[in-house]
């Protein structure tokens, strides 16, 4: 049995009607599935959960974009029974990108069939060590207070000390969140993602946030390695070498390697920013004074103040003590 699940919210609003279109492949090879549509009472996390917590053999199918995956990520009970198919219909594509998945769907569906493991990605987790700002609309079950432990982890281990979200593509602290957050609560989103412009916006904070955003003291250690930056904008851990709608922030990030990528910014020239944005693309900013990148199994970030803080785009709340590593489990991809 393939189990669908369909955020008809991607692609702007589109998510359902795409689906309709690609359901024809999955008629024509015969084979048992079973379609659910996320809603506001019944998120992609919560099904994910639902569908995972009996220690069986479950195959989840997924239409939706980066920000979907990011909720399935976290919403998957049992990793070592469950394969996941990827259907990319929103607008972002970093995870697609990253990984190579084809865009196809004649192609995407027949590896799917086949329901064969091909590729065992790493999955990065962050560890909240302390919270403000909290968006309680992020997610369908309140979060934990800290250090309480609680069962609704599923009693998990690895996701018990403070407040842990997981993410497949990267989560940064600083600047990249803030733009996602304010790109997330602009009136103008849903009005350009109609569009089919959704990209823009994040172009447009970003703009305004490079001349807002603050720049904090922060120490940052990598695998024991400390750094101290007086004047930091932003610091990601990637876990694949794409993000925000298609900046090769740092190109040599591979999901397999087990490790991640750290990439930020300190002391930089804000209208330095401008020169450096459209190299991002294709991986050439780092000849740029400002910048600095390293690699490793466990990063830790303290700064001077509460910033926002994202996994895969979404964002949770702010913090000033967070730890990044890569959770003891792996995604068992069937595309």
């Amino acid at each position: 049995m393939f189990h669908i699940i369909v955020n008809p919210q991607s692609s702007a609003g589109r998510g359902k009607s795409k689906w309709e279109k690609i359901e024809s492949h999955f008629r024509k090879s015969g084979a048992a599935y079973k379609v659910h549509y996320s809603l506001p009472t019944n998120s992609i996390e919560k099904i994910c959960e639902e569908l995972t917590s009996g220690n069986e053999e479950c195959t989840l199918v997924i239409l939706g974009g980066d920000g979907t995956m990011n909720a399935v990520v976290n919403g998957i009970r049992d990793f070592a029974h469950t394969k996941v198919g990827f259907i990319q219909t929103g607008s972002g594509n970093d995870l697609v990108k990253g990984l190579g998945i084809s865009k196809d769907i004649e192609t995407l569906v027949d590896s799917i069939m086949r329901n064969e493991v091909v590729r065992t990605c790493d999955i990065g987790r962050v560890t909240y060590h302390n919270q403000s700002s909290l968006l309680d609309s992020f997610t369908h079950r309140p979060l934990a207070p800290l250090g309480s432990g609680r069962q609704a982890l599923d009693k998990d281990p690895h996701r018990e000390p403070g407040t842990v979200r997981l993410f497949n593509i990267s989560a940064g602290i600083g600047f990249d969140a803030a733009v996602c957050q304010e790109a997330d609560s602009s009136y103008l989103k849903s009005l350009l993602n109609k569009l089919r412009m959704g990209k823009l916006i994040y172009i447009t904070e970003a703009i305004h946030m490079i001349l807002s955003s603050p720049m904090v003291g922060m120490k940052i250690t990598c695998d024991g390695f400390t750094y101290l930056k007086p004047r930091t904008l932003f610091a990601v851990a990637m876990n694949t070498c794409y993000e925000g709608g298609g900046f090769k922030f740092c190109p040599d990030a591979v999901n397999t390697d087990g490790e991640l990528d750290l990439f930020g910014a300190n002391d930089l020239n804000r209208m330095n920013f401008f020169r450096i944005f459209p190299t991002a693309y294709g991986g050439s900013h780092m000849r740029f004074k400002g910048l600095f990148a390293d690699k490793g199994k466990r990063i830790q970030i303290r700064s001077a103040a509460p910033l926002w803080v994202h996994t895969d785009g979404e964002v949770l709340c702010k913090s000033s003590n967070i730890t990044i590593d890569l959770y003891p489990h792996k995604l068992q991809l069937i595309v």
